[in-house]
């Protein structure tokens, strides 16, 4: 029989003591918010979903409530089901619950640690959104980045058509879209090493940081000696790692290397690197933090409506109907037709509340104990200083207590029907996830393409796109042998969420559609 080491019975020992103290030391306090029951020292460990957590929590929710506790190893996690409760922490006392978890895996390890989505706030965060502001905040500086918004939608136009089965796109256009806006740089027609690269960040982000590996993250990972069963993930881990500093580094390269040719387009990182020469570690991760949060998002919400579309022709058929009527056949829709375009708009918002790209959000951390006197009927609970908190934007946007039908692609529920009042916008769910947090500052520089519309980026985007292809374009089902392919609906795991792997058929809608497209084009 082969015995452990000193130093791994040291710190299995160590891990005890630890354990027992957090026990005793809570003895007496107030409770947990309710929640499974869990084992002596280990918690709620088995209890913990190791996919599509949102449908556990919510599962969860329907025993134990809309905020609900998990334990595990010691650690703490909140899980919130409701706006009015996320609401009621993350906004109304954000200051106490503005921190962001510690991640030994994908923070300290992998090397997300330094990106904003994560980082804690503080002096570094708050010089990164002024910047934001001074390069993003003005309409002059806005004006620069119009053209490019219209090129990228070109190509994604004549893409659509060069690919009628569908083959996705989204990923691509926007990633080119942020490429141009963090670095000047223009992707490369076929395969590009950046979107390549980049491509490679978002998955590894996703892994890393989701929400199950969140809660199992403890600082002892770092320590496993690659012997042990289980820590071969050192190797994953250094590979990892160096891929992030790669992503991180390699395009500040190419941005430096262009301003010394003189032949550096504008972006943010050109722009700041002339205010911030010195300051290499600021513009990287500031430039990474734009395009890592603006693609991943915005391309999984792009994919959720080509899904919807596919699954609902009456839905596109109505939109279509709208946009002839509102726009014509000989023009595609620019963001100053959106007030005339009703239901168009609702179409947006039910995309962006039906396929939920974040569905646990980004986790935040109480930064000292908090004692909750929720309305009458709930007794006063104790959230502990160090709480990991997990909102559920997915079930807040899929709650049949607020929205009839849910699982059903309706916009119809966001306009004021004669039966009664519009459903919750979207948008005031997403206000509370980390990614709208991060990326405010950004979104500036839509908002001002029309100060009467105020719209956020994302929204702006997905309005643009999705407009412009029911336009020109009908979605179908894949067909194999002359029968419909149906879809399955669903969502992948991870931080950020895409559809399952579906097929699609694109075509123009006419004659007219295809030569508008191939004329915008040549433009």
């Amino acid at each position: 029989m082969v015995m452990p080491s000193p130093e791994v019975i040291q710190i299995v020992s160590f891990l005890v003591i630890l354990l027992c103290a957090r026990y005793l030391f809570r003895w007496g306090r107030l409770p947990l918010p309710p929640g499974p029951r869990g084992w002596p020292l280990i918690g709620n460990s088995f209890d913990i979903p190791t996919h599509t957590v949102w449908q556990s929590f919510a599962q969860m929710g329907e025993k134990w409530g809309d905020l609900l506790s998990l334990t595990t190893l010691g650690k703490t996690i909140i899980i919130i089901n409701s706006v009015e409760v996320a609401e009621d922490l993350l906004e109304s006392r954000g200051s106490n619950f503005s921190g962001r978890p510690f991640l030994q895996m994908g923070g300290e390890l992998v090397g997300f640690r330094n990106a904003i989505t994560f980082s804690q706030y503080g002096d570094r965060v708050r010089k990164e959104r002024k910047l934001f502001h001074q390069l993003f905040g003005t309409s002059v500086a806005i004006e620069r980045f119009l053209p490019l918004l219209r090129s990228e939608i070109r190509k994604f136009l004549q893409n659509l058509l060069q690919n009628p089965d569908g083959a996705f796109l989204q990923y691509r256009t926007a990633a080119a879209v942020m490429m141009r806006i963090a670095y000047g740089y223009r992707i490369a027609e076929g395969k590009d090493h950046f979107v390549e690269l980049f491509a490679l960040r978002a998955k590894i982000f996703a892994e890393s940081t989701e929400s199950t590996a969140l809660m199992i993250d403890r600082d002892i990972v770092r320590y496993l000696p690659a012997w042990l069963p289980g820590g071969r993930f050192r190797t994953t881990v250094n590979k990892w790692a160096k891929v992030i500093q790669d992503s991180i580094s390699v395009p500040l390269g190419y941005v430096k290397e262009q301003m010394a040719a003189g032949t550096a387009e504008h972006s943010f990182s050109s722009a700041l690197l002339q205010e911030q020469p010195d300051d290499d570690y600021l513009v990287k991760w500031a430039a990474a933090s734009i395009y890592g949060a603006g693609t991943s998002t915005t391309s999984s919400q792009l994919e959720g409506f080509f899904l919807a579309m596919s699954l609902y022709p009456d839905v596109q058929a109505e939109a279509q109907k709208e946009l002839d009527l509102v726009i014509g056949k000989d023009r595609l829709p620019d963001i100053s037709d959106r007030p005339n375009l009703p239901y168009m708009n609702a179409l947006c918002k039910e995309v962006l509340r039906w396929h939920n790209a974040n569905p646990t959000g980004i986790p935040h951390r109480t930064r000292e104990d908090f004692i909750y006197n929720r309305a009458e009927g709930h007794p006063p609970v104790l959230i502990p200083k160090d709480s990991i908190i997990i909102p559920n934007m997915w079930y807040m946007a899929h709650d049949p207590k607020r929205y009839s039908d849910p699982m059903t692609f309706n916009p119809r529920r966001f306009l004021n029907m004669d039966t009664g009042e519009a459903e919750l916008d979207p948008s005031r769910i997403y206000s509370m996830t980390g990614f709208a947090q991060v990326l405010v500052l950004l979104w500036l520089f839509i908002r001002n393409l029309n100060a009467a519309l105020g719209k956020l980026f994302a929204d702006t985007f997905i309005f643009l796109i999705c407009s412009t292809v029911l336009s020109l374009f009908n979605i179908n089902k894949a067909s194999k042998n002359g029968v419909a392919v149906e879809p399955i609906v669903g969502q992948t795991s991870g931080t950020v969420s895409r559809p399952l792997p579906f097929a699609c058929t694109v075509v123009p809608r006419s004659d007219e559609a295809r030569s508008l497209i191939e004329v915008t084009h040549g433009a």
